[in-house]
């Protein structure tokens, strides 16, 4: 394959085949040309609002708790997610071309396989050397010349912390080289050979645009490791991930006041003021101190004092057939069914659905659905968010460099 001609100004002055530095100029107004915009041909986008027309390239999704802070409790177990979505443009640019000549048996106008193999594939090379209009996926700033944040991509690590990448797009080179540019026919009369203007150089832009395309060189992907077929694949940048804090039952011991209204198991030991309507199953040791009144019937053992009035014939010393009343005081041992009325103090076991003031410092099982304003020093299990960190997922973005 021919060369593109450049002219050769030292004497004496003629034409002359470009190779290796020559080719920088129309490099740098391809890239310059391709850079400029976020659209077209070969440009990324994250989660653009028209995504007509685009190839998605992958994704990365954040998930996290959206609680905090550390130690928050209770918290629950569902999971927010947002899922940023990249697009690159590999759909196909108009191309009204003026092309470069090359010496081929004469001076001719390079033929598409001779364009792309010449400096559309020197274009194409610098591209995915961090060249001019490519781009990477860090947390800072790449170096070597302008870098500029298109995208911010966020990962919560629960709903108040977070680290962010950015998806960085090189605007411009650190240095722009001398002009030198390739050679045209000028088709005017007289027809001559021309050296290209900027602006005609700047048409191949629509032809670089394409062979991306087709070649596959300087396509991007997002995903955990490198596609294992399709040409040689690079990381721009560095790896991001998807963390999120865990969570894990814990016991406390605190001060809680609030309305509580669900099932509550383990052990009580202050002051509970509310209606209670569960079942209590245990040993009450505090003061009840209410006024009971109904029926009692149910085996009595124990030693009872009071007034106890019985009659019964005389049959010792006294007129015989009388009567004496009296007082007996002793041991009773029998049952008794009926009405009695006064104070309780003891062990109670069965079902309570009074209103209870007082204290309470036995064992309860049973569910709670009244309302608790208090003090709770007992052992509490709830699901805690902690210090520590899980990695869900990890993605980098690849170029194909050949």
């Amino acid at each position: 394959m021919a060369a593109q001609l450049k002219i050769n100004a030292t004497s004496p002055v003629s034409l002359k085949e470009m190779s290796g530095t020559d080719y920088d100029y129309t490099t740098y107004q391809i890239l310059n040309t391709f850079a400029a915009s976020d659209t077209g041909v070969g440009t990324i986008s994250v989660n653009p609002g028209v995504t007509t027309g685009l190839t998605s390239i992958g994704t990365f999704t954040d998930t996290y708790y959206d609680v905090g802070p550390v130690g928050a409790h209770p918290v629950g177990t569902s999971i927010t997610s947002t899922t940023s979505t990249f697009y690159q443009d590999l759909q196909s640019a108009a191309e009204s071309l003026t092309r470069p000549i090359e010496y081929n048996s004469g001076l001719k106008e390079q033929i598409d396989a001779n364009l792309n193999a010449d400096s559309i594939t020197v274009a194409l090379a610098n591209l995915v050397a961090n060249g001019q209009g490519s781009y990477a996926l860090t947390p800072t700033t790449p170096t070597g010349g302008t870098w500029v944040s298109k995208a911010t991509i966020t990962n919560y690590q629960y709903a108040a912390t977070t680290n962010v990448t950015y998806l960085w797009r090189k605007t411009a080179p650190a240095s722009v080289p001398s002009a030198l540019r390739p050679l045209k026919i000028n088709s005017t009369s007289p027809v001559s050979v021309k050296e290209m203007s900027d602006a005609e150089i700047q048409t191949l832009t629509a032809r670089f645009r394409n062979q991306i395309v087709s070649t596959g060189i300087g396509k991007y992907v997002v995903q955990t490791s490198a596609p294992v077929s399709g040409g040689t694949w690079i990381t721009q940048g560095a790896a991001f991930s998807d963390t999120r804090n865990t969570e894990s039952n814990q016991n406390y011991s605190g001060i809680y006041t609030g309305n509580y209204s669900g099932t509550y198991t383990g052990s009580y030991t202050q002051a509970f003021t509310g209606n209670y309507t569960g079942s209590f199953s245990g040993t009450y040791t505090g003061s009840y101190s209410r006024a009971f009144s109904g029926a009692y019937s149910r085996a009595f053992a124990g030693s009872y004092t009071g007034a106890y009035q019985y009659y019964d014939p005389y049959s010792g010393a006294g007129p015989g057939g009388t009567y004496i009343r009296g007082y007996y005081t002793g041991y009773y041992t029998a049952y008794y069914t009926g009405f009695y009325t006064g104070s309780f103090s003891g062990n109670y076991t069965g079902s309570y659905s009074r209103v209870f003031t007082g204290n309470y410092t036995g064992s309860f099982s049973g569910n709670y659905s009244g309302t608790y304003t208090g003090n709770y020093t007992g052992s509490y299990t709830g699901m805690t968010l902690d210090a520590t960190t899980a990695t869900i997922s990890t993605v980098s973005l690849w170029l194909r460099t050949a």
